[in-house]
């Protein structure tokens, strides 16, 4: 018995349907990238199309069609009772728009989309996207670099030497903007890659649709830092700039952030109420109750692989388990004993 198949069975056991008595509960799912059917990038940083499709028509079946959160927070300022549930897409990719809207709209749903305004701007490709750009159009097999204190030797000829490069560097660009420049460099000059890495955030004109569509935008700060390797007044241009490029580039004035790898402290969340924002959620899992933090919200994260039945296919009774926790209690044991 695989622990698919047990995490089957204890889904099982859990739902998750509409009701409007009970506590008020707004659940916040966390997404990034939609990718197209069978595409496997090297940092899988979100779900199919068919996937997000299946999590939403499940939602909308369970009377649970998604909102956007500035909708679901509504809900509690109003003492509605019940659960609510809010898709949001960090970043800001192009892909959001012309695979994610798509389907929230064919199931006449709404969720917010947190834009890297910034990099949008610029055509700046995001600093995971360049780690694996660079990853993958190594023109040697094999390297040595020290980043920081840490000397590696990365073997970058083969997929699995790829995907364990990328797990050994990742923790190590966890720096300063500054820090992480150079860091960035000095594998690129180890690995021999001259070309710069595409931009697969959204344009601007491309980014308008989800204005038109009726969708939220929130801010993300513009460049995608971690937020507490910044001065208190760095931190401020980061969060305000985002939303006031947001506000000049579309025309709404974004009432969230989201910060980047939900990185933040006490300056962090006195910048986000400077810059007028009403909101910010982190990466932390959980729900969100009407007493919840307003600048700490919490979200659950629904990969591909959490929604997987025993068959190998998409489980709409695995979706509903994941939307109401089931596996919290799980999941917290095993962080206790560091697993």
């Amino acid at each position: 018995m695989n622990a698919r198949f047990v995490r089957w069975l204890l889904a099982l056991g859990a739902s998750v349907t509409a009701s409007r008595t009970g506590a008020a509960r707004l659940t916040i799912v966390r997404h990034h990238r939609v990718y197209s059917e069978g595409e496997r990038a090297l940092y899988h940083l979100g779900v199919s199309e068919s996937m997000l499709a299946g999590q939403v028509e499940t939602c909308v079946r369970a009377g649970l069609t998604p909102v956007t959160v500035q909708e679901g927070l509504a809900r509690f300022d109003r003492g509605e009772a019940g659960q609510a549930v809010a898709f949001t897409f960090d970043d800001g990719y192009a892909d959001n728009i012309t695979r994610a809207l798509p389907v929230l709209q064919r199931f006449g749903a709404r969720a917010t989309f947190y834009l890297t305004a910034g990099l949008m701007e610029s055509r700046t490709a995001p600093w995971w996207d360049e780690l694996t750009f660079v990853l993958e159009h190594a023109t040697v097999t094999a390297a040595s670099v020290t980043l920081g204190d840490r000397t590696l030797t990365l073997e970058v000829g083969s997929l699995s030497g790829r995907r364990a490069a990328l797990a050994a560097v990742l923790p190590l660009l966890r720096v300063s903007p500054a820090e992480m420049r150079a860091r960035l460099d000095q594998l690129r000059a180890a690995l021999s890659v001259t070309m710069p890495a595409p931009c697969e955030l959204a344009e601007w004109p491309l980014a308008r649709r989800l204005v038109e569509a009726g969708m939220e935008v929130g801010a993300h700060t513009l460049t995608h830092p971690f937020l507490t390797t910044l001065a208190p007044a760095e931190q401020a241009a980061e969060i305000r700039g985002s939303a006031e490029l947001i506000h000049a580039r579309l025309g709404v004035t974004p009432t969230g952030l989201a910060y980047p790898v939900g990185d933040h402290d006490d300056h962090t969340v006195e910048a986000t109420r400077a810059a007028g924002l009403a909101h910010a959620v982190t990466t932390q899992a959980g729900d969100c109750r009407p007493d919840s933090p307003r600048y700490r919200l919490v979200r659950r994260a629904l990969p591909e692989g959490a929604c997987i039945g025993p068959d190998g296919r998409y489980s709409s009774v695995m979706t509903r388990a994941e939307l109401a926790g089931a596996f919290d209690r799980l999941r917290g044991r095993r962080a206790q004993v560091g697993t």
